[in-house]
Protein backbone atom coordinates (compact mmCIF):
# COMPACT_ATOMS: atom_id res chain seq x y z
CA UNK A 1 0.00 0.00 0.00
CA UNK A 2 1.58 3.43 -1.12
CA UNK A 3 1.86 6.36 1.17
CA UNK A 4 -1.21 8.08 -0.20
CA UNK A 5 -3.04 5.02 0.16
CA UNK A 6 -2.25 4.91 4.12
CA UNK A 7 -3.37 8.23 4.59
CA UNK A 8 -6.58 8.35 3.32
CA UNK A 9 -7.64 5.10 4.92
CA UNK A 10 -6.11 6.70 8.10
CA UNK A 11 -8.67 9.94 7.60
CA UNK A 12 -11.55 7.56 6.73
CA UNK A 13 -11.02 6.24 10.28
CA UNK A 14 -10.72 9.04 12.01
CA UNK A 15 -14.20 10.69 10.63
CA UNK A 16 -15.85 7.23 11.35
CA UNK A 17 -14.60 7.57 15.21
CA UNK A 18 -15.06 11.05 15.66
CA UNK A 19 -18.71 11.05 15.92
CA UNK A 20 -18.75 7.99 18.81
CA UNK A 21 -16.11 9.73 20.74
CA UNK A 22 -18.04 13.41 20.81
CA UNK A 23 -21.44 10.79 21.46
CA UNK A 24 -19.28 9.78 24.71
CA UNK A 25 -17.91 12.67 25.72
CA UNK A 26 -21.44 14.26 25.59
CA UNK A 27 -23.30 10.90 27.26
CA UNK A 28 -20.49 11.28 30.13
CA UNK A 29 -21.20 15.08 30.14
CA UNK A 30 -24.38 14.30 30.80
CA UNK A 31 -24.63 11.38 33.02
CA UNK A 32 -21.94 13.96 35.11
CA UNK A 33 -23.44 13.61 38.93
CA UNK A 34 -24.51 16.46 40.63
CA UNK A 35 -21.79 18.31 42.28
CA UNK A 36 -21.60 17.55 46.41
CA UNK A 37 -21.21 20.71 48.30
CA UNK A 38 -19.71 20.95 52.06
CA UNK A 39 -20.54 23.61 54.30
CA UNK A 40 -19.14 23.77 58.24
CA UNK A 41 -21.73 23.99 60.71
CA UNK A 42 -20.90 27.97 61.09
CA UNK A 43 -21.64 27.68 56.93
CA UNK A 44 -24.53 25.83 57.65
CA UNK A 45 -26.29 28.38 60.59
CA UNK A 46 -24.97 31.72 59.04
CA UNK A 47 -27.18 30.35 55.60
CA UNK A 48 -30.12 29.01 57.65
CA UNK A 49 -29.94 25.58 56.30
CA UNK A 50 -32.37 23.14 58.59
CA UNK A 51 -32.88 19.76 57.03
CA UNK A 52 -35.37 16.45 58.26
CA UNK A 53 -35.84 13.13 57.68
CA UNK A 54 -38.87 12.37 55.20
CA UNK A 55 -41.94 10.25 56.16
CA UNK A 56 -45.13 9.71 55.46
CA UNK A 57 -47.96 12.25 56.20
CA UNK A 58 -51.31 13.67 55.34
CA UNK A 59 -51.44 16.84 53.61
CA UNK A 60 -53.53 19.33 55.38
CA UNK A 61 -53.90 23.38 54.17
CA UNK A 62 -56.21 25.67 54.57
CA UNK A 63 -57.01 27.65 51.17
CA UNK A 64 -59.04 31.17 51.39
CA UNK A 65 -60.37 32.74 48.51
CA UNK A 66 -62.50 36.00 48.68
CA UNK A 67 -66.26 35.38 47.40
CA UNK A 68 -69.64 36.56 47.19
CA UNK A 69 -73.25 35.60 48.37
CA UNK A 70 -75.48 35.26 45.59
CA UNK A 71 -78.99 34.72 45.17
CA UNK A 72 -80.09 30.31 44.76
CA UNK A 73 -82.01 30.27 41.93
CA UNK A 74 -83.51 26.99 42.85
CA UNK A 75 -85.68 29.15 45.92
CA UNK A 76 -85.18 32.57 43.38
CA UNK A 77 -88.64 34.04 41.21
CA UNK A 78 -88.36 36.45 38.77
CA UNK A 79 -92.12 37.81 38.52
CA UNK A 80 -92.51 39.19 34.93
CA UNK A 81 -95.49 40.16 32.59
CA UNK A 82 -96.33 38.15 29.85
CA UNK A 83 -97.89 41.20 27.70
CA UNK A 84 -97.59 44.85 27.68
CA UNK A 85 -98.86 46.49 31.13
CA UNK A 86 -99.16 49.52 33.17
CA UNK A 87 -99.13 49.45 36.86
CA UNK A 88 -102.03 50.45 38.33
CA UNK A 89 -101.67 49.93 42.02
CA UNK A 90 -98.72 48.38 44.11
CA UNK A 91 -99.11 46.17 47.79
CA UNK A 92 -95.08 45.82 48.52
CA UNK A 93 -92.18 46.82 48.85
CA UNK A 94 -88.26 46.59 48.60
CA UNK A 95 -86.95 44.01 51.47
CA UNK A 96 -90.54 42.95 52.25
CA UNK A 97 -91.68 39.67 53.29
CA UNK A 98 -93.81 38.03 50.88
CA UNK A 99 -96.08 34.93 51.26
CA UNK A 100 -96.58 32.35 48.73
CA UNK A 101 -99.22 33.58 46.23
CA UNK A 102 -99.43 36.99 48.03
CA UNK A 103 -100.85 40.14 45.87
CA UNK A 104 -97.82 42.28 44.42
CA UNK A 105 -99.49 44.48 42.20
CA UNK A 106 -102.32 45.34 39.94
CA UNK A 107 -101.50 45.79 36.43
CA UNK A 108 -103.71 47.10 33.41
CA UNK A 109 -103.28 45.75 29.74
CA UNK A 110 -105.39 46.51 26.48
CA UNK A 111 -104.18 42.76 25.33
CA UNK A 112 -105.42 41.29 29.03
CA UNK A 113 -109.11 42.97 28.67
CA UNK A 114 -109.39 41.94 25.19
CA UNK A 115 -108.95 38.47 26.08
CA UNK A 116 -111.27 39.09 29.31
CA UNK A 117 -113.73 39.70 26.59
CA UNK A 118 -112.61 36.22 24.64
CA UNK A 119 -112.91 34.34 27.58
CA UNK A 120 -116.75 36.16 28.59
CA UNK A 121 -118.03 35.01 24.96
CA UNK A 122 -116.62 32.19 24.75
CA UNK A 123 -117.91 31.29 28.23
CA UNK A 124 -121.81 32.41 27.43
CA UNK A 125 -121.47 30.63 24.22
CA UNK A 126 -120.10 27.20 26.13
CA UNK A 127 -123.04 27.95 28.18
CA UNK A 128 -125.87 27.99 25.69
CA UNK A 129 -124.16 24.70 23.35
CA UNK A 130 -124.26 22.85 26.67
CA UNK A 131 -128.33 23.58 27.16
CA UNK A 132 -129.02 22.92 23.75
CA UNK A 133 -126.73 19.95 23.24
CA UNK A 134 -128.74 17.14 21.27
CA UNK A 135 -131.71 19.44 20.20
CA UNK A 136 -130.71 22.90 18.44
CA UNK A 137 -126.69 22.48 18.40
CA UNK A 138 -124.54 19.51 16.43
CA UNK A 139 -121.83 17.85 17.83
CA UNK A 140 -119.47 20.51 15.59
CA UNK A 141 -120.74 23.17 17.30
CA UNK A 142 -120.70 21.85 20.74
CA UNK A 143 -117.19 20.70 20.10
CA UNK A 144 -116.14 24.07 19.01
CA UNK A 145 -117.65 25.77 21.28
CA UNK A 146 -115.74 23.97 24.17
CA UNK A 147 -112.49 24.41 22.24
CA UNK A 148 -112.79 28.06 22.19
CA UNK A 149 -113.42 28.12 25.72
CA UNK A 150 -110.51 26.14 26.63
CA UNK A 151 -108.32 28.66 24.16
CA UNK A 152 -109.77 31.79 25.88
CA UNK A 153 -108.61 30.23 29.21
CA UNK A 154 -105.35 29.37 28.74
CA UNK A 155 -104.97 32.39 27.09
CA UNK A 156 -105.66 33.99 30.50
CA UNK A 157 -103.81 31.48 32.03
CA UNK A 158 -100.78 32.73 29.94
CA UNK A 159 -101.34 36.14 31.28
CA UNK A 160 -101.10 34.85 35.01
CA UNK A 161 -104.38 34.87 35.90
CA UNK A 162 -105.23 31.98 38.55
CA UNK A 163 -108.06 29.47 38.14
CA UNK A 164 -110.05 31.82 40.56
CA UNK A 165 -109.11 35.12 38.60
CA UNK A 166 -110.42 33.11 35.12
CA UNK A 167 -113.54 32.37 37.01
CA UNK A 168 -114.27 36.10 38.29
CA UNK A 169 -113.98 37.46 34.74
CA UNK A 170 -117.44 36.32 33.88
CA UNK A 171 -118.88 39.06 36.53
CA UNK A 172 -116.61 41.66 36.33
CA UNK A 173 -117.66 45.39 35.66
CA UNK A 174 -116.78 46.00 31.90
CA UNK A 175 -114.49 49.33 33.58
CA UNK A 176 -112.93 46.88 35.06
CA UNK A 177 -111.70 44.89 32.36
CA UNK A 178 -107.82 44.79 31.86
CA UNK A 179 -107.30 45.17 35.34
CA UNK A 180 -105.18 41.55 36.75
CA UNK A 181 -103.06 41.02 39.56
CA UNK A 182 -99.79 40.04 39.95
CA UNK A 183 -98.52 36.97 42.37
CA UNK A 184 -96.00 35.67 43.68
CA UNK A 185 -95.16 31.79 43.39
CA UNK A 186 -92.88 31.66 46.06
CA UNK A 187 -92.19 33.07 49.75
CA UNK A 188 -89.45 35.28 50.46
CA UNK A 189 -88.13 38.55 50.48
CA UNK A 190 -88.36 41.23 47.57
CA UNK A 191 -84.76 41.91 46.22
CA UNK A 192 -86.18 44.03 43.62
CA UNK A 193 -88.89 46.47 42.48
CA UNK A 194 -89.80 48.42 39.75
CA UNK A 195 -93.54 48.94 40.65
CA UNK A 196 -93.65 52.19 40.41
CA UNK A 197 -97.59 53.57 39.57
CA UNK A 198 -97.94 54.68 36.10
CA UNK A 199 -94.58 52.70 35.15
CA UNK A 200 -95.50 50.68 31.61
CA UNK A 201 -93.71 47.26 30.56
CA UNK A 202 -92.92 45.28 27.27
CA UNK A 203 -93.82 41.78 27.50
CA UNK A 204 -90.79 39.78 29.05
CA UNK A 205 -90.05 42.97 31.49
CA UNK A 206 -89.42 41.90 35.10
CA UNK A 207 -90.92 43.68 37.81
CA UNK A 208 -89.87 42.15 40.83
CA UNK A 209 -87.61 39.74 42.15
CA UNK A 210 -88.32 37.56 44.56
CA UNK A 211 -85.66 35.07 46.76
CA UNK A 212 -86.22 33.00 50.16
CA UNK A 213 -82.52 33.58 51.50
CA UNK A 214 -83.51 30.65 53.90
CA UNK A 215 -80.56 28.72 51.88
CA UNK A 216 -77.90 30.88 49.66
CA UNK A 217 -75.11 30.33 47.08
CA UNK A 218 -71.77 31.83 47.66
CA UNK A 219 -69.35 32.53 45.04
CA UNK A 220 -65.96 31.73 45.88
CA UNK A 221 -63.27 33.29 43.28
CA UNK A 222 -60.10 30.92 42.93
CA UNK A 223 -56.49 31.69 40.38
CA UNK A 224 -57.81 29.90 36.94
CA UNK A 225 -54.21 27.69 37.84
CA UNK A 226 -55.92 26.41 40.75
CA UNK A 227 -56.25 22.42 40.83
CA UNK A 228 -59.71 22.39 42.17
CA UNK A 229 -60.08 18.63 42.40
CA UNK A 230 -58.42 18.97 46.03
CA UNK A 231 -61.55 21.22 47.45
CA UNK A 232 -64.05 17.97 46.52
CA UNK A 233 -63.26 16.70 50.20
CA UNK A 234 -62.62 20.11 51.87
CA UNK A 235 -64.63 21.04 55.28
CA UNK A 236 -65.76 24.33 54.09
CA UNK A 237 -66.60 27.60 56.12
CA UNK A 238 -67.76 31.02 54.68
CA UNK A 239 -66.97 34.05 57.18
CA UNK A 240 -68.56 37.68 57.71
CA UNK A 241 -66.94 39.63 60.07
CA UNK A 242 -67.49 37.83 63.47
CA UNK A 243 -69.70 35.19 62.14
CA UNK A 244 -69.08 32.13 60.54
CA UNK A 245 -71.39 29.36 58.61
CA UNK A 246 -70.70 26.14 57.24
CA UNK A 247 -71.15 25.39 53.74
CA UNK A 248 -71.16 22.70 51.16
CA UNK A 249 -69.59 22.39 47.84
CA UNK A 250 -72.29 22.68 45.41
CA UNK A 251 -70.01 22.74 41.49
CA UNK A 252 -66.70 23.55 41.01
CA UNK A 253 -65.55 25.95 37.69
CA UNK A 254 -65.40 24.19 34.79
CA UNK A 255 -64.79 28.06 33.00
CA UNK A 256 -62.83 30.88 33.76
CA UNK A 257 -64.61 34.27 34.39
CA UNK A 258 -63.73 36.33 30.98
CA UNK A 259 -63.51 39.73 33.08
CA UNK A 260 -61.42 38.74 36.30
CA UNK A 261 -59.77 35.46 34.87
CA UNK A 262 -60.89 33.41 38.06
CA UNK A 263 -62.36 30.19 38.92
CA UNK A 264 -65.92 30.24 40.48
CA UNK A 265 -66.57 27.40 42.97
CA UNK A 266 -70.77 27.58 44.44
CA UNK A 267 -71.36 26.94 47.76
CA UNK A 268 -74.61 26.50 49.05
CA UNK A 269 -74.89 28.06 52.70
CA UNK A 270 -77.83 27.53 54.63
CA UNK A 271 -79.12 30.80 56.26
CA UNK A 272 -81.94 30.18 59.06
CA UNK A 273 -80.93 33.85 60.73
CA UNK A 274 -81.13 35.41 57.09
CA UNK A 275 -77.51 37.01 57.98
CA UNK A 276 -76.59 36.51 54.72
CA UNK A 277 -77.96 38.50 51.72
CA UNK A 278 -77.19 38.45 47.77
CA UNK A 279 -74.37 41.52 47.08
CA UNK A 280 -72.47 40.81 50.44
CA UNK A 281 -68.46 39.87 50.00
CA UNK A 282 -67.41 37.06 52.46
CA UNK A 283 -63.94 34.83 52.91
CA UNK A 284 -64.38 31.93 52.26
CA UNK A 285 -61.94 29.00 53.98
CA UNK A 286 -61.50 25.44 52.38
CA UNK A 287 -59.56 22.90 54.99
CA UNK A 288 -58.21 20.46 52.83
CA UNK A 289 -57.06 16.72 53.71
CA UNK A 290 -55.56 14.67 51.51
CA UNK A 291 -57.27 10.90 51.18
CA UNK A 292 -53.85 9.19 51.85
CA UNK A 293 -50.33 9.08 53.02
CA UNK A 294 -48.22 11.21 50.78
CA UNK A 295 -43.94 12.48 50.79
CA UNK A 296 -45.19 16.13 52.26
CA UNK A 297 -42.28 18.89 52.33
CA UNK A 298 -42.38 23.19 52.72
CA UNK A 299 -42.85 24.33 49.01
CA UNK A 300 -40.07 26.33 50.00
CA UNK A 301 -37.90 23.39 49.98
CA UNK A 302 -38.65 22.63 45.89
CA UNK A 303 -36.73 24.45 43.74
CA UNK A 304 -35.79 24.42 39.79
CA UNK A 305 -32.63 23.56 38.73
CA UNK A 306 -30.91 24.60 35.12
CA UNK A 307 -32.78 22.43 33.02
CA UNK A 308 -36.30 23.87 34.82
CA UNK A 309 -36.61 20.38 36.53
CA UNK A 310 -37.79 20.41 39.89
CA UNK A 311 -35.28 19.51 42.77
CA UNK A 312 -34.51 19.32 46.27
CA UNK A 313 -31.01 18.82 48.06
CA UNK A 314 -30.54 16.08 50.09
CA UNK A 315 -28.03 15.95 52.92
CA UNK A 316 -26.06 12.67 52.54
CA UNK A 317 -23.87 13.20 55.38
CA UNK A 318 -23.45 15.32 57.88
CA UNK A 319 -22.21 19.01 56.32
CA UNK A 320 -22.48 17.21 52.71
CA UNK A 321 -25.43 18.21 50.29
CA UNK A 322 -26.04 17.48 46.91
CA UNK A 323 -28.93 18.19 44.33
CA UNK A 324 -32.13 15.77 43.37
CA UNK A 325 -34.40 16.11 41.09
CA UNK A 326 -38.26 15.06 41.97
CA UNK A 327 -41.64 14.78 40.74
CA UNK A 328 -43.87 17.35 42.08
CA UNK A 329 -47.91 15.71 42.67
CA UNK A 330 -49.94 17.65 44.32
CA UNK A 331 -49.82 21.51 46.32
CA UNK A 332 -51.28 21.95 49.25
CA UNK A 333 -50.58 25.57 49.82
CA UNK A 334 -47.42 26.03 52.04
CA UNK A 335 -46.46 22.39 51.57
CA UNK A 336 -46.29 19.77 48.26
CA UNK A 337 -46.24 16.10 47.52
CA UNK A 338 -43.26 14.97 46.04
CA UNK A 339 -41.87 11.47 44.56
CA UNK A 340 -38.43 10.35 43.87
CA UNK A 341 -37.50 10.46 47.72
CA UNK A 342 -37.37 7.52 49.86
CA UNK A 343 -38.46 7.67 52.82
CA UNK A 344 -36.13 8.67 55.90
CA UNK A 345 -33.92 10.73 53.56
CA UNK A 346 -33.28 14.13 55.01
CA UNK A 347 -34.19 17.45 52.88
CA UNK A 348 -33.24 20.55 53.13
CA UNK A 349 -36.12 22.65 54.28
CA UNK A 350 -34.55 25.98 54.77
CA UNK A 351 -31.59 27.91 52.98
CA UNK A 352 -32.32 26.44 50.23
CA UNK A 353 -31.50 29.28 48.09
CA UNK A 354 -27.84 29.78 49.91
CA UNK A 355 -27.44 26.08 48.42
CA UNK A 356 -28.72 26.73 44.92
CA UNK A 357 -26.42 29.87 44.85
CA UNK A 358 -23.16 26.84 45.92
CA UNK A 359 -24.78 24.28 43.61
CA UNK A 360 -24.00 26.78 40.67
CA UNK A 361 -21.10 28.12 41.50
CA UNK A 362 -19.61 24.44 41.79
CA UNK A 363 -20.77 23.81 38.37
CA UNK A 364 -19.18 26.59 36.52
CA UNK A 365 -16.02 25.32 38.17
CA UNK A 366 -16.21 21.56 37.74
CA UNK A 367 -16.87 22.79 33.80
CA UNK A 368 -14.01 25.23 33.53
CA UNK A 369 -11.56 22.52 34.87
Amino acid sequence: MDTMSMIGALCVCFLLLLPLSLKAQESEHKHEPNPEIELTPAQQLTAGIESQALALSKGKTLLMAPAEVVSNDLTTELVSVAVASQVKSRYVSLGEEVAPQQKLATLYSYEVAKAQIRYRLAEDEWQRVTLLQGEAVSDKEFLLGKAERQAAASQLREYGFSEKDIEKTRLKAPHLLGLYSVYAQIGGSILAEELTIGRRFFSGDVIAKVSNEEQVWVAARFPQNTDLTILKNASIRIKLEDKTFTAQLLQTGHSIDPITRTAIVQLVVDNPSHDLHAGMFVMSEFAVTSTKPQLLIPKDAVSQNSDGDWQVFIESKPNHFFAKEVGVNMDYGDKVAITGIRIGEKIVTQGVFFLNAQAKKSSFDVHNH
